[in-house]
């Protein structure tokens, strides 16, 4: 790894934001009917063949601030297809804006990112990809002024957004990543020598029998985040070590979707059969011993097995979807902030406690 880098240097990143996620897919008509249904993502790009990379088709979703790219291969040449095999659906490309798309393609491969494809200019838009963390690499995207904010180079232009859906998912959040035991340090200093990330937040979490290392590395603007976790050793094996054996290796186990009002959001995509995780109600029976309610009444977040964390800056309310993977693995979070920083590793403990006490009164063993 290379040394860490200098205060002029890392002015190359300092503006760094999330331009679009790429998911590589098995059916991608069915999970643009998925996304744009129960999510309230509009189609921006339909179903388009795509111009470079072998025959694959890609369609756009994107609702404010989050664009995601859905490809879908029908060849062995293009990565998708091997990427599916190994994997199943899952984020492949986490695509970066940058201002300058040869200097940062440079300067990341000066500091130990390895290159995947060299600067290309298409569709008034410079590109250049680097590798991440995993199967996952980051696409790096200079955009002309003349050029639409959110096309992707290869395909057309974006239609015009839809009015107002109610579920108005913002921005993405964060990026919640498994790593195997003992990565983690690794990719994390990855983060911050390569792409001049710091670290944020760094936990040991100890629930039971099971535990797991984390820690938070942002961007200098506040924009990309990555949640890093890794099993803890010697423990009981837990819901980490299951995303690596079903998913095949570190990769994204799920996205964070910030919004305003996530009772507006969940109680709509609730109607659109998005399936959320349950929590048992014993934590709300618990959770005026932790906290009260900054927003939402326990009743309305209990109706929606919404969870509530805080910490010194405010609260944050947050849900996970079900997964609809075959594996298992990948699904979404909706999360709403209110002046909270920090990513509800609370709820694991009070989840874990409330999930014991249930089964106590139960008579069920542990």
């Amino acid at each position: 790894m290379t040394t860490r880098p200098t205060a002029e240097s890392s002015a190359t990143f300092a503006d760094l934001t999330v331009d679009h996620i790429e998911f590589y897919v098995t059916d991608l008509s069915a999970t643009v009917e998925r996304l744009s249904t129960g999510y309230g993502l509009d189609v921006l790009v339909p179903a388009t063949r795509g111009t470079t990379g072998g025959a694959h088709e890609s369609a756009v979703l994107g609702r404010n601030r989050i664009r995601l790219r859905l490809t879908q291969a029908h060849s062995e040449d293009h990565p998708a297809w091997t990427y599916v095999q190994q994997h199943g659906d899952g984020v492949a490309d986490i695509a970066l804006r940058v201002p300058d798309a040869r200097a940062a393609h440079e300067e990341l491969v000066a500091r130990g990112a390895c290159a995947i494809t060299p600067p290309e200019q298409l569709d008034g838009c410079v590109s250049a990809t680097v590798s991440g963390f995993g199967d996952v690499v980051h696409t790096l995207i200079e955009r002309s002024s003349a050029v639409p904010h959110d096309r992707i180079p290869g395909l057309p232009d974006p239609c015009p957004v839809t009015d107002h859906d109610d579920v108005d998912l913002l921005n993405i959040d964060h990026f919640a990543v498994c790593l195997p035991i003992g990565d983690l340090d690794k990719v994390t200093r990855f983060y911050t020598d390569v792409f001049d990330m710091r670290v944020i937040f760094e936990e040991k979490i100890e629930v039971g029998p099971m535990g797991m290392n984390s820690t938070v590395v942002q961007s200098p603007s506040g924009d990309v985040t990555f949640t890093l976790i890794e099993p803890m050793a010697g423990v009981e094996a837990g819901q980490i070590e299951s995303f690596l054996a079903d998913h095949g290796g570190a990769g994204v186990q799920h996205v964070a979707f910030a919004c305003d009002d996530i009772i507006r959001a969940v109680g709509t995509m609730s109607e659109r059969d998005v399936a959320f995780l349950r929590t048992p109600t014993t934590y709300y029976d618990m959770l005026t011993t932790r906290l009260t309610p900054l927003r939402h009444t326990v009743d309305t977040l209990r109706g929606l097995s919404i969870l509530v964390d805080e910490d010194h800056d405010g609260q944050l309310f947050q849900i996970f979807t079900r997964s609809t993977h075959p594996r298992g693995t990948l699904f979404f979070e909706v999360i709403e902030r209110v002046r909270a920083r920090s990513f509800g590793s609370n709820n694991i403990r009070a989840l874990y406690e409330a999930i014991e006490l249930q089964r106590q009164a139960a008579g069920e063993p542990r």
